[in-house]
């Protein structure tokens, strides 16, 4: 009985043992075939990968190709603009040489800086070249600013009551006794009126214009004594009325004459302006007596000035009509009434020559 328990415990063991034995060896199995399937697709990602990777760097350096290619053009068009540039600096610095040249010229010749900077840029399309003096075009655009700036009255139109204004110095006295000569000898009735009380010198200066030329004087004090004076002449063909000179930075004296100017509301307010001064200190002159609305201009001292360039400055500014120029004292030989064109060929030669 013992011996059969003993037997069967030894076959139950055996198939428990047999059993151990076949699980291990089916988890072995399907460990094998798992780690195979692992590498299958392990080689299948490495592969994929590898392919990935290949194509990657394939368009890197196809990409890299492109833009070695698109550096190369940009290289050349960036040299091309390089030497379009340079040759341009070339052209630009040989034109501003002589386009300095030129404003130099202006500058010896009196223009103001106005005048040259607007000239300048009138003519800055213009390709300025070394022998720029015999450049038509730009001595053609010279003339035309010239002419732009002059503009004229005829001295036969002035009529009427004719008051002169001037700084102190200028030559008014003068300067009316030629216009009276002038108009004496075109049978003209004439009368002369003056304010200049500050200068007995002046009054007697004119008065002996006024016998020379056997012309009526009266002399005025104050503006009410200067209308009453001036509406007794009215049957005069021109009545001249010379003032005393007024210094541009006396405000007192400058009102005092505004107030004598509108008394009598002349027909032509006479600014003169000597010539022999430099540009801006003509244009400051201008600048004081602008508020008296003077309607035409005459350049006295024109023998003292070697230079037009300040005249045409002025003109540009002040935007008066020239009446004439004085080159002299002598009576009435000094007196000119110039034309256009001849003033701007003069002022074109003293820069083109």
């Amino acid at each position: 009985m013992e011996n059969e328990k003993r037997n069967n415990k030894q076959n139950v063991n055996y198939f428990a043992s047999q059993e151990e034995r076949l699980t291990s060896k089916d988890l072995n199995e399907e460990l094998i075939n798992l780690i195979e399937r692992n590498r299958e697709i392990s080689s299948k990602i490495d592969k994929e990968a590898q392919d990935f990777y290949n194509k990657r760097d394939l368009i890197a350096k196809e990409k890299q190709k492109v833009n070695s290619n698109d550096h190369l053009v940009e290289s050349v068009k960036f040299e091309e603009l390089k030497k379009m540039v340079e040759s341009l600096n070339k052209k630009i610095d040989s034109t501003n040489l002589f386009l300095q040249e030129l404003k130099e010229i202006l500058y010896q010749k009196s223009y103001s800086k106005d005048f040259i900077n607007n000239f300048i840029l009138e003519i800055s399309n213009l390709n300025i070249k070394e022998n720029w003096k015999s450049d038509d075009v730009l001595k053609i655009k010279f003339e035309k600013k010239l002419s732009n700036v002059l503009q004229t009255i005829n001295f036969n139109n002035i009529k009427g009551k004719v008051i002169f204004i001037g700084p102190t110095g200028v030559g008014k006295t003068t300067t009316l006794a030629k216009i009276a000569a002038i108009m004496k000898k075109e049978q003209l009735k004439i009368a002369f009126v003056t304010i200049d009380t500050y200068r007995i010198a002046a009054t007697d200066q004119l008065r002996t214009y006024a016998d020379i030329l056997d012309i009526p004087l009266k002399i005025c004090y104050n503006p009410q004594d200067l209308k009453t004076t001036v509406d007794s002449l009215l049957n005069y063909d021109v009545i001249l009325i010379d003032t005393a000179g007024r210094s541009p930075k006396n405000n007192l004296q400058m009102g005092e004459l505004k107030v004598f100017i509108d008394a009598i509301k002349p027909d032509y307010k006479i600014l003169l302006i000597s010539s022999n001064v430099n540009c801006e200190d003509m244009i400051k002159t201008y600048d004081s007596f602008s508020f008296l609305e003077p309607n035409c201009l005459i350049f006295t001292k024109l023998d003292e000035t070697s230079s037009f360039g300040q005249l045409f400055s002025f003109l540009e500014h002040s935007k008066l009509p020239l009446l004439g120029i004085t080159n002299g004292q002598r009576v009435p030989e000094d007196l000119k009434f110039p034309g256009k064109e001849q003033l701007v060929n003069v002022a074109l030669k003293e820069v083109f020559k």
